[in-house]
């Protein structure tokens, strides 16, 4: 079944009189159907701790059990009520209850298509039968003479199509192709210049959020692969910046919003502050093997150190999540091992260890939050593990050390073979940068400092107070790379060979 058709009936028991007011009843549903590919493995204890986050230690499996119940019976009086007419049933089968080889069930929820009963389509009992009429036998004579009447009505279908095709195609709308913003509005154009249509915003366009300009905040192509481009707008407005999270927009050709998506969510982690997050960088994936596209986003909390990656799909609706601790400011999208699929390269920081990361995640397992064994202070909760293919560390330099609390890697691009990081080193003058250098497994293949670096370098350190010089001992240190998943062990990564 299509994940997105079982999404919406979820939504549609979450919007549900039976569940109005039951929100742990509503958190239940929603994370036991997040988990439905992981359910084989589902412990209660993991349940129990997003239930009850903040009392997961005090709580029973019989608690589990009365809340599985109670969503239970909310489920089946919407479907004996207001659902009896969906086409799509979700059952909590009893876990206690032996399966037919004697094991104890492991399935959480099922979903599944409304079988309806042949004798419910029959006529009622007793009831007149509909007559059936039998066509009389053709005769020869009269199949000669419909031969040529059915070639005609064929070659008249063909033209038909042909013409309407062609009326199509002279009638096919102008494909949106770039923006501007002009102070409160918003201009769409053609790939002639032509303007196609134009949306105003009372509360403007925050600056700072545009500073890069608008080319990186929207996206121009065919999201559903229907032969209709859209248009994705990156909104954030002007007017308190700071109090409103950044807004996902996606309008037609035509310039007709078709739905809204917003980041992040409320955390314990972060009580008490308000759930603002920036999307600090989106993508969207090719469609391969007849899925569709996904569109991919990395946002931060603001002030804090959560970050959200999500996969979204081309309607709106969150399709996953990862969780980090430390802004990931940057992401490329990139088929790394040529199997058609594209990774996520996303880079930032680690607030657990105040240093430059790079994460990498298969888009087919994004979910779980990053491990935090350094500073559980730090930790996400209520989302199990992360599954990264691949998180390093990138060491800080002397004088990263000495002048920030932290370096950060910039945003990773991929040409060939290659694989190229910068990681910002200091701000003491621009592009003070190190650079990464990895082959598509990632394999170090080599580290250099910028000439931005090394005269930001030289200055901070040869003053008449004494100092050093960068040295070839400073610049070997650079490969001292740590990685925290997808290397087997918690080892440095070693250069290739």
């Amino acid at each position: 079944m299509d994940r997105h058709t079982a999404r919406d009936q979820v939504e549609r028991l979450l919007n549900s009189e039976e569940l109005a007011g039951k929100d742990q009843l509503k958190k239940l549903l929603d994370f036991l159907f997040k988990s439905m590919e992981l359910q084989a493995v589902l412990k209660p204890g993991r349940v129990i701790k997003e239930l009850w986050p903040d009392q997961a230690e005090t709580k029973r499996s019989s608690d589990l059990a009365t809340e599985m119940s109670r969503l239970r019976r909310a489920l089946e009086c919407y479907y004996n009520g207001p659902g009896k007419a969906d086409g799509i049933v979700i059952h909590l089968p009893s876990r206690a209850r032996p399966a037919q080889n004697g094991a104890r069930g492991n399935r959480w929820i099922t979903i599944e298509l409304r079988r309806v009963a042949a004798e419910e389509a029959a006529p009622e009992t007793g009831a007149a039968p509909h007559p059936v009429e039998i066509a009389p036998p053709v005769t020869p004579h009269e199949r000669k003479t419909q031969r040529p009447r059915i070639w005609w009505i064929g070659a008249m279908a063909v033209i038909a199509i042909l013409v309407y095709a062609a009326v199509r195609l002279l009638a096919q709308n102008p494909v949106p192709s770039s923006g501007r913003i002009d102070g409160t509005v918003l201009s769409i154009f053609d790939s002639k210049g032509k303007e196609l249509w134009r949306k105003g915003f009372p509360n403007g366009f925050w600056q700072d959020y545009y500073s890069k300009g608008l080319a990186t905040r929207i996206w121009f192509g065919d999201l559903n692969d229907d032969g209709n481009a859209e248009v994705l707008l990156l909104y954030y407005p002007a007017v308190n910046p700071t109090s409103h999270s950044t807004m996902l927009i996606c309008y037609s050709d035509r310039g007709e919003e078709k739905w809204r998506w917003t980041p992040g969510r409320a955390l314990p982690e972060i009580s008490g502050s308000p759930t603002v997050f920036s999307i600090a960088a989106f993508g969207v994936t090719k469609p391969r093997n007849h899925q569709p596209r996904r569109i991919v986003l990395s946002s931060n909390h603001f002030p804090y150190y959560p970050n959200q990656i999500a996969m979204v799909s081309p309607d709106g609706k969150t399709i996953s999540e990862y969780w980090h601790s430390g802004h990931l400011d940057y992401m490329t999208l990139a088929d790394l091992d040529g199997d058609g699929r594209e990774e996520i390269i996303a880079t930032g920081i680690s607030n657990g260890y105040h240093q430059a990361t790079m994460v990498v995640l298969d888009p087919d397992r994004v979910f779980g939050a990053s491990t935090e064994a350094e500073r559980p202070e730090i930790q996400l909760h209520g989302m199990g593990t992360g599954k990264e293919q691949l998180r390093i560390l990138l060491p800080r330099s002397d004088l990263n050390r000495a002048t920030l609390v932290y370096n950060r890697a910039l945003e990773a691009s991929v040409d060939r073979d290659r694989i190229q990081v910068p990681v910002r080193e200091c701000e003491l003058v621009p592009d003070c940068d190190v650079f990464y250098e990895f082959d598509k497994s990632f394999n170090l293949l080599s580290t250099k400092a910028s000439d931005a670096f090394r005269s930001a370098h030289t200055e901070f350190y040869l003053k008449p107070s004494g100092g050093h010089a960068f040295d070839q001992n400073e610049e070997n240190a650079f490969r001292n790379i740590r990685c925290l998943a997808g290397c087997g062990s918690n080892l440095f990564l070693r250069p290739s060979r």
